[in-house]
């Protein structure tokens, strides 16, 4: 794999080529059609971006200002998640995608980034999480996963809009 990342951990599914399935299934919860052209306005940030397959596809489907950011720079712009600040201004963004990396990342980085992603939404922000149990994350077990999964959403604060076993969407209610 052509992939390395600083803390020597990889996401198997970095090197699947189209959109995750449940951003596929739910797209229309982050932005109902009705949005029409407004998609092109709304701010989207894929945090831990990978390849850029969801970023892809949301330039696919309308969106234009789309901010990717990953630890390796082959896609989007290179950041050290649950470390640096995410660069852009407070309440500025609409759309946060946070796909298959909360599980990496220690209680600390997780801590910081969700800081981070309260930051820079604004008041209506939808928030998509995805996790899943691997070996080389945080959380081995499915328990651990389900477990995490309530932290990470009970520390947004958020309202959900669907909750399943591994995956969110959210919104910001301030």
């Amino acid at each position: 794999m052509s992939r390395k990342y600083l803390n020597d951990k990889y996401c198997v599914r970095c090197s699947k080529k189209t959109a995750t399935p449940y951003l596929r299934d739910n797209m229309e919860l982050l932005c109902p059609k009705a949005c029409g052209n407004l998609r092109k306005q709304l701010q989207v940030v894929d945090i831990g971006c990978g390849n850029g397959r969801n970023s892809e596809f949301m330039k696919q489907n309308g969106y234009e200002k789309i901010l990717s950011l990953d630890m390796v720079n082959d896609y989007g712009k290179d950041m050290v998640v649950g470390r640096d600040k995410i660069p852009l201004r407070d309440h500025s963004t609409d759309i946060i995608l946070c796909n298959y990396l909360m599980m990496f990342l220690n209680k600390t980085e997780r801590k910081q980034l969700i800081r981070e992603i309260k930051r820079i939404a604004k008041s209506s922000c939808r928030i998509m999480v995805e996790l899943y149990p691997a070996k080389d994350s945080e959380t081995t077990t499915k328990q651990e996963m389900l477990n995490l999964q309530k932290e990470i959403f009970d520390a947004l604060g958020w309202t959900k809009i669907r909750y399943s076993q591994g995956r969110f969407i959210a919104v910001n209610g301030d």
